[in-house]
């Protein structure tokens, strides 16, 4: 293909600039595809969301022609025109760089992205604070991610599922211990980094699979082992991982006591297990008298329907012994939990963990499709951490910083239950504390809208669903420009934007295996100089076929 595809004939700021096509075919240009404008005054970068072949009358003409072929050829050429559409994204002077805000002149020059413009739009990675997020169309030139700029605030992935979401998770989870070790290792006045990753299907506590099922590589902890502890709500995944890993004491059961759990850790269900209001307020009103019942409040609602009529009678109106009923029946699915225990609760070990800048995935095997338990962990968990963490004060300041990744964000994070999630309260108080979120979610238009007010930077997979491109794109300069490059997006593409990226850009994500075996290779020769049986044996691993 040649660089030089055409020029520009018009357009508008609002709605892209129109370049057409010389000497290059519209099959060879694809949505998505970054080129570059030669204005009078300036360059213009561009990436391409519409292809354009609008001559069918000439066209028409043309076929019907009996002329010779070769006529019909120089006529094609002539006659027959096809253009791109382009997003105008920034522009650059021998002086500055910055957001484009006009669009080139009439007849400006237009090629194909080269590797010299991309370094002086982008930057390059130094694989200490900037890391390669992915290869940008039509090139192989390494997009870079300022992880330090990345993790001052809360940051989205989103697409549907299949598009890569979990590796994309998983390689910038990797660039964040290696971003942390560096600042360890240079002592850099930025405070560490510790990773609470909330794991509903096992492919960041062990290893990511294809949508068959099929191993792809191992996950973060299991490429960082030294790095990380692994709680399990599956039991069965400590033996699995303790053989993997070939390390006794990285993974341990999670326990959750009884006697711990609060009504809020229950109300916050409401939505999920159909609970009304006046069952909520019943239950406030009446923990005391729970209690005196059995050995918790919460044991006695279990076992609600197991207690003498008169015992009840004496300790509740009608009323309430009727809403207090269908509480239990609600509540029934606890009962068989194994989680939930009458001795142990790990919730402060963990919580521990990440005080002493440990890495944190909490993994929850076959477990990971039981909705009641993965909301009740993980807001089990954000509760205690923002208790602790509001508890401190800010005068005592942030001695680490927490990132939570949590999938399937919008069941924390809707409209409904914002207000009084864990998570919710989280984002919306203790981004100055040093906790943010990496929201990863299918469906964001599910999301509430003030969340998004709180999230810097945007990684937008694949979705056919107009609602769920609207919204994460909502927050670009030109939203509805953007529309289009969403919905063409192949699996690990992804349009990416925010602050941590100095100019929205369409990526394809690193290849995962490849760049997995380059990062432990990294951590191994700057920051753990010393090889064990099993570092050797995970290079082997990341390296095979």
């Amino acid at each position: 293909m040649n660089n030089k595809i055409g020029f520009t004939v018009g357009g508008t700021y609002s709605k892209g600039v129109l370049v057409k096509l010389e000497e290059t075919s519209h099959e060879e240009i694809e949505i998505g595809h970054s080129l570059i404008a030669k204005g009078k005054q300036r360059k213009y970068l561009m990436i391409t969301n519409d292809v354009i072949a609008d001559s069918d009358a000439a066209a028409s003409t043309v076929n019907m022609s009996r002329k010779p072929m070769f006529a019909k050829d120089m006529i094609t050429d002539t006659l027959l025109t096809s253009k791109i559409n382009c997003i105008p994204i920034a522009s650059s002077t021998s002086k500055e760089v910055e957001d484009a805000r006009t669009i080139p002149d009439y007849l400006s020059e237009c090629y194909l992205l080269t590797p010299e413009e991309a370094w002086s739009f982008y930057g390059a990675c130094d694989m200490e604070i900037r890391y390669p997020l992915g290869t940008i169309k039509p090139l192989d030139f390494k997009v870079p991610i300022d992880v330090d700029t990345l993790i001052q605030n809360s940051f989205g992935i989103f697409g549907k599922s299949g598009t890569g979401k979990s590796v994309l998770g998983n390689l910038i989870a990797a660039y964040i211990v290696l971003y942390s070790n560096h600042i360890k290792n240079t002592k850099l006045a930025s405070i560490p980094s510790v990773l609470l990753i909330f794991d509903m299907h096992s492919e960041y506590g062990l290893k990511l699979k294809t949508p068959t099922q099929q191993v792809l590589a191992p996950g973060i902890a299991e490429t960082f082992p030294e790095e990380f502890r692994v709680y399990c709500v599956d039991p069965e995944l400590v033996d699995e991982i303790d053989k993997e890993f070939r390390r006794g004491t990285l993974a341990s059961e999670l326990k959750i006591q009884k006697k711990n759990i609060e009504v809020e850790d229950i109300v916050v269900l409401s939505e999920l297990l159909n609970i009304s209001g006046i069952g909520a307020l019943n239950l406030y009103a009446v923990k005391n008298r729970l209690e005196e019942l059995d050995k918790t409040w919460f044991d006695a609602l279990l076992n609600f329907d197991n207690f003498d009529y008169n015992v009840l009678k004496s300790k509740f109106d009608m009323q309430v012994i009727t809403s207090l009923r269908a509480f239990s029946r609600r509540l029934e699915p606890f009962k068989h939990f194994s989680q939930i225990t009458d001795e142990n609760d790990t919730c402060q070990e963990l919580i521990n963990d990440l005080k002493e800048n440990k890495n944190v995935v909490v993994t929850f095997g076959r477990y990971g499709d039981s909705e009641i338990l993965y909301m009740f962990v993980v807001n089990y968990i954000s509760r205690r951490l923002r208790d602790e963490y509001v508890s401190k004060g800010l005068m005592e300041g942030t001695k680490n910083r927490i990132i939570i990744f949590v999938e399937e964000a919008h069941k924390f994070l809707n409209p409904q239950v914002r207000g009084s999630s864990p998570l919710g309260l989280i984002a919306r108080e203790l981004r100055k504390r040093g906790i943010v979120l990496c929201v990863i979610d299918q469906t964001p238009s599910q999301i509430d809208e003030n969340v998004f007010g709180m999230v810097w930077n945007f990684f937008i997979g694949a979705t056919s669903i107009d609602r769920d491109v609207e919204v994460p794109t909502r927050t670009l300069k030109l939203p509805e420009l953007f529309k289009p490059l969403v919905t063409s997006l192949r699996k690990q593409e992804f349009l990416a934007y925010g602050s941590a990226i100095k100019f929205p850009a369409v990526v394809k994500v690193m290849e995962y295996r490849s760049q997995m075996a380059e990062l432990r290779r990294i951590y191994e020769s700057k920051y753990k100089p010393d090889l064990s049986e099993y570092s050797k044996s995970l290079t082997k691993a990341l390296n095979s076929d």
